[in-house]
């Protein structure tokens, strides 16, 4: 078969997020055979406790990146490692990445954008660097249409869907479930969870206005609890997202909890997951939701690649709005337990056949291999 070829993998960091997941599910599950994976970080901050199995990991100390000192070290870290290919990931990673790995010789480029609402920084740094990759990676119709509009020509942008964990997102046993919102402190009450950073994208604000709207036409349960679990992106908007919940009277009903390592555990145990999102690329919450066979409910910004058709595996709002979140929540309200659990299996039979982590992988190698011509 030949010597593995050397894939070198530029990323900030490790915390909780989309990308980062998805590029911790195709290290691990990269053929060894005839890849060799390596690691360069802005910074040692890793919130998703992956065993990668490298044994090559770079940190530039760079939490500010990019420092001149920061780009510096990443040309000395790729001439170190000498990759075949270097696989960059994310905003100006993208940008100063690709122009690093072609400074240093690097044969092959590729990048990764995740998302269709690009800042004016990284967009004038995928304008104008995009040419130095061989090929960007994109998981949704929507990002690529975003990048054809910046000038990217059809052929150097290729989809390739998430790939969610279905050994850790699936459906938990009656026993795992009972467990799990029991640590929560509920039993038969409704809980909904929605997962990811408190951010304006995410439009948890939206959310607590819905809440309070059916509450105040006495239509939210006095039981239900809604579990929030993320990290607080932006520190005023998180404030604000659980100043808000304690003004409209719902803190009983609203718990903030931050970074969740068992986060699979806990959409398992949901009644119903939300994720009414601004915007979005192929949402890995809403991916591991459907896995976990639990009813989502998602805008037509979250869901720009079909992943939830409205009324089978959830529920799909008119709009991001507070008032279409609340028509959305209000329907939810209205499905019993069978009109639950059909919506999760119908999630659960559509994510097991499209978003497996084999297919993401193969696709992806299948990409590599082209552009090394092996």
């Amino acid at each position: 078969m030949g010597t593995p070829k050397r894939i070198t993998y530029f990323i900030s960091s490790f915390v909780q997020g989309g990308a980062e997941r998805q590029l911790a599910e195709l290290i691990k599950g990269l053929d060894r055979a005839r890849f060799t994976p390596s690691l360069v970080v802005c910074e040692r901050d890793d919130q998703l406790g992956e065993s990668l199995d490298l044994d090559d990991v770079r940190s530039l100390d760079d939490p500010l990146f990019p420092t001149p000192w920061g780009v510096a070290r990443l040309a000395r870290a790729l001439r170190a490692q000498r990759p075949d290919l270097v696989h960059t990931v994310k905003g100006l990673e993208n940008a100063l990445g690709r122009v690093v790995a072609r400074g240093v010789g690097v044969p092959r480029v590729v990048a990764s954008v995740r998302t269709p609402s690009l800042t004016r920084a990284q967009r004038l740094g995928e304008r104008l660097t995009h040419r130095y990759s061989d090929v960007t990676v994109v998981n949704s119709v929507g990002i690529r249409r975003t990048l054809l509009a910046l000038g990217f020509a059809p052929d150097e942008v290729a989809v390739i869907e998430n790939g969610a964990d279905l050994e850790r997102f699936r459906p938990l046993t009656p026993e795992a479930r009972a467990t799990e919102r029991a640590a929560w402190g509920v039993t038969d009450d409704p809980l909904w969870v929605m997962p990811g950073r408190l951010s304006p994208e995410k439009n948890q604000l939206a959310v607590i206005a819905a809440l309070a709207a059916l509450d105040r036409r006495g239509r939210l349960p006095a039981s239900l609890r809604v579990v929030f679990a993320g990290r607080d992106s932006l520190l005023v908007y998180g404030r604000r997202v659980k100043l808000e919940a304690r003004v409209r009277g719902l803190s009983s009903r609203c718990t903030f909890a931050g970074h969740v390592a068992s986060v699979a555990s806990l959409v398992g145990a949901a009644d119903l997951v939300l994720l009414p999102s601004w915007y979005e690329g192929l949402s890995n919450a809403v991916i591991e939701s459907m896995a976990c066979a639990v009813p989502v409910v998602v805008t037509p910004d979250a869901n720009a690649d079909a992943l939830v058709t409205d009324g089978l595996e959830g529920i799909v709002a008119a709009s991001p709005s507070a008032d279409d979140v609340a028509r959305a929540l209000d329907r939810a309200l209205d499905l019993d337990v069978i009109a639950r659990t059909a919506m999760g299996a119908a999630g659960y039979a559509h994510a097991t056949r499209r978003f497996t982590r084999a297919r993401m992988v193969a696709d992806t190698e299948a990409l590599y291999e082209r552009l090394l011509g092996v």
